[in-house]
């Protein structure tokens, strides 16, 4: 049996078919340690910054961690064809039209083009970070991960949406906690027209004052409020004001208050009206008086 295609000169030989096997072996390992040795570097970066007085954002990490990898293992594929004879032509007829290459190629791939950059403006700009409350879609949730293609919301109901970053940054959204994390937590409530409005003012304060929910008076920007906002066709509005230190807490506060002021008024005799209305069934009504209405009528005047 013949093995001299088993020659050193041919494991090194990038032309011969044994070279480019061995090749392609070594290069993809050297990218695999060098995509594992920047994660770990970038992976310490909290670290490092921390120490030099400065924090890295996670959302910048997560999504440069992808991009290094879409590099390194990219690089390492356009060496791979620059060092292959059989390739390098190839290459050399790429790189010659590359205007028409990277015409035809951005015009296939232009929704993924278009998530990747969006994905680098989200990370840049960081309208969302990883962590953030954000309302969109008429859905709560958490940023949950940014990747090259896509963001992950984590809904209060623990469902994912998964949505594209092309779509995500055109998209007008609340970002709860961006800046400043805490919420004005606003209640309405109706009162009858008999209730005093200084009791009803008094004992929703009492009651918000215990609300375990709030923000504490000492970094609340001001204490809770009530105001009278209508004179209805069957209660007066009065509306609650209340600092809460998060958005989370802003929803526990709305629950624990209408349960607490409901109990509150039930025992301090204060109503919470409903509307009423009366039936009046046609059978019902008196018959007419003679001279009502009609040519009696003109008669009589």
């Amino acid at each position: 049996m013949d093995w001299s295609w088993l020659e050193i000169k041919n494991l090194l030989d990038p032309s011969h078919w044994l070279g480019m096997i061995v090749l392609a072996v070594v290069l993809w390992f050297a990218a695999w340690v060098v995509s594992r040795l920047l994660g770990k570097l970038l992976g310490r970066s909290n670290w490092v910054m921390g120490h030099l007085g400065r924090r890295v954002d996670p959302t910048i990490i997560a999504y440069t961690r992808r991009l290094k990898t879409v590099i390194v293992y990219l690089g390492a594929l356009l060496l791979y064809a620059s060092l292959v004879p059989q390739l390098r032509g190839l290459l050399s007829t790429l790189v010659a039209g590359a205007g028409i290459t990277a015409l035809v190629v951005g015009f296939a791939a232009k929704g993924t083009l278009a998530n990747l950059m969006a994905g680098f403006s989200l990370a840049i700009y960081r309208p969302i970070r990883i962590g953030d409350k954000v309302t969109l879609q008429d859905e709560y949730g958490t940023i949950e991960d940014i990747t090259l293609r896509h963001t992950i919301v984590r809904t209060w109901e623990n469902k994912r949406l998964i949505i594209p970053n092309e779509k995500i940054d055109s998209m007008s959204l609340v970002n709860h906690t961006i800046i400043d994390p805490k919420v004005l937590f606003r209640l309405e409530l109706g009162v009858s027209y008999d209730t005093s409005i200084d009791l009803a003012r008094r004992l929703i304060l009492e009651e918000a004052d215990k609300c375990p929910h709030r923000m504490p008076d000492d970094k609340a920007p001001e204490e809770p409020w009530v105001r009278v906002i209508s004179h209805g066709d069957f209660s007066i509005g009065l509306r609650l004001y209340m600092w809460c230190p998060n958005v989370d807490e802003f929803w526990s506060a709305r629950w624990w208050i209408l349960e607490m002021v409901k109990k509150r008024f039930d025992a301090e005799g204060v109503e919470i009206p409903f509307p009423y209305r009366t039936l009046v069934y046609k059978k019902d009504l008196p018959p007419p008086r003679p001279g009502d209405g009609g040519e009696g009528g003109e008669k009589a005047g």
